[in-house]
């Protein structure tokens, strides 16, 4: 089994092109890829796995709006 580490927030944004304290804004409020988020220790981590479903669930969502 070929595991990718767990994303981090840095990465997640870079990733999104979005800023890191727009990240930590949505993991705040719960919204976005935020609400993906959880703790390692004291680390804040995403699964890439995860990431890619949600990419793949606003792609659908996209389309059944546009059909």
């Amino acid at each position: 089994m070929n595991r990718r580490p767990l994303a981090t927030r840095a990465q997640v944004a870079e990733y999104f092109d979005l800023s890191p304290n727009t990240v930590k804004d949505q993991v705040y409020r719960q919204v976005g890829v935020g609400r993906l988020a959880f703790r390692v220790g004291k680390y804040l981590r995403w699964d890439w796995d995860d990431i890619d479903a949600y990419v793949a669930a606003q792609k659908q969502q996209k389309q059944m709006e546009a059909a």
